[in-house]
């Protein structure tokens, strides 16, 4: 099952944020050289604000790192700074990279925004151009823009952003960053909070390409998927960095992203969306279409895995769930959209009851459409039987209810007695697997 597609939960619980350096009025940004980096200064000695000694003001500031202290030579990888001052309103920040092997002159590899929310100048304090920064001002620096000083929160924030490590094994690679925590309102020079930290990062041999162990439903663990069905794919190299798809990956309308920083997958050649990436797995829609046995084919920054072989079949239910103490409970909901569950091992949740019409969320129920947002349109299922232990019930309703996830709408028996009932779907002689505990109440 897998552990990082949970989006059906999110959407029914409908469920980032801190960082460093604004400087004298800065509230567009810093000027360059403002990092805590040896030769640099920050808003304190540069006289853009006043306050506290620097790292004196009971908060902190922390560089988040997908790979921990290492970097693979290329290898993209997504970087967050946070920060944290239960006493301040506003943050913004300023970071670099630095080669260790001469740190005031040499910059390392790419900085890149990843939203609005930052922007990347050169050492003569202009924007950083698509075809990057000049040899006489090659040093980078990545920092909040406006909109991100206006979105920061009270208490803590965190940006985020993109860093691409040199292409070949350059050493070791210092990031530094300073962050300024202040009082709110318009960016003030007096009473702001100055926090520094600073990481090493050392060089890890250069990936020999994405390889692949298993292809599978990402719900149940199946090893046949169905088309337009999520789909993990597990291996090693599969990814540089860990992330879902985020808004700015959107580019065409409603057409779902094929292509998650360098990372794609083909199943017969055919593209398929991406939603997560990681090293180790990647969640993936599989495109209509098919059937039989097919190829899957990753690509990470431009090297392709040898293909695997996976096996298409027609239906293969299986239902979205959560882990809550020490069982999996269906990712259900009332009539309300309130979240099924047992209250005593996840606080909100609240029981089935008999006679009650239920939500159920199933993967692989049937082909449906790949690689679109679906929105209101729904396509029709066969007929769905759902099994409450010993007892059935035929579903009232079937169908597409969004991308790759199909929506079963049932009634709980009203015979069913209090207590844990094995809850599975069933469809065209398909049963979803057992392990999901439907609790009913009265």
């Amino acid at each position: 099952m897998s552990t990082n597609k949970k989006f059906i939960i999110a959407k029914i619980l409908l469920i980032f944020s801190a960082l460093p350096i604004v400087m004298y009025a800065y509230e567009y940004g810093p000027d360059p050289f403002r990092t805590g980096a040896p030769g640099d200064r920050t808003c304190l000695d540069s006289g853009c604000h006043s306050g506290p000694a620097l790292n004196a003001g009971g908060g902190s500031v922390k560089i988040v790192l997908p790979n921990g202290n290492t970097y693979t030579p290329g290898a993209k990888q997504r970087i967050m700074v946070q920060i944290l001052d239960s006493a301040k309103q506003k943050f913004g920040f300023e970071l670099t990279a630095r080669l260790a092997s001469n740190i005031q002159g040499a910059q390392a590899g790419e900085l890149t925004s990843a939203d609005t929310l930052t922007q990347v100048i050169c050492a003569d304090g202009a924007f950083k151009p698509a075809s990057g920064c000049a040899a006489g001002a090659a040093i980078q620096f990545v920092e909040h823009t406006r909109g991100g000083y206006t979105a920061s929160t009270a208490g803590g924030y965190t940006y985020q952003f993109d860093w691409t490590p040199p292409a070949t094994n350059a050493g070791n690679v210092n990031l530094y960053v300073a962050a300024n925590a202040g009082p709110g309102g318009n960016p003030v020079s007096t009473g702001a909070n100055i926090y520094t930290t600073n990481v090493t990062l050392t060089p890890t041999a250069a990936a020999t390409g994405p390889t692949l162990a298993n292809v599978q439903d990402a719900e149940s663990g199946r090893t046949t998927v169905v088309p337009g069905e999520w789909a993990a794919i597990y291996g090693q190299n599969l990814a540089g960095n860990s992330r879902a798809w985020a808004g700015p990956d959107f580019t065409n309308g409603n057409t779902l992203p094929t292509s998650l920083d360098g990372v794609s997958v083909t199943f017969n050649g055919l593209p398929a969306p991406v939603y997560y990436i990681s090293p180790g797995q990647l969640d993936v829609q599989v495109p209509s279409g098919i059937s039989g046995t097919v190829q899957v084919v990753v690509t990470s920054n431009g090297t392709a895995s040898a293909a695997f072989n996976s096996t298409v079949v027609s239906n293969a239910p299986s239902l979205y769930n959560y882990p809550a103490g020490a069982k999996l409970y269906p990712a259900a909901t009332h009539a309300d959209n309130s979240l099924i569950g047992d209250p005593a091992a996840l606080a909100g949740t609240t029981k089935a009851k008999p006679g009650e019409s239920i939500v159920l969320y199933v993967n692989g129920l049937a082909p449906s459409p790949s690689g679109t947002i679906l929105g209101a349109i729904a396509y029709t299922a066969s007929a769905v039987t759902v099994n409450f232990g010993s007892v059935s019930a035929t579903a009232d309703y079937s169908g597409v209810a969004f991308a790759g996830g199909f929506q079963v709408n049932v009634r709980v028996p009203a015979s069913l007695a209090p207590g844990d009932y094995a809850l599975s779907v069933e469809t065209l002689g398909q049963t979803s697997p057992a392990g999901i505990t439907l609790p009913v109440g009265q």
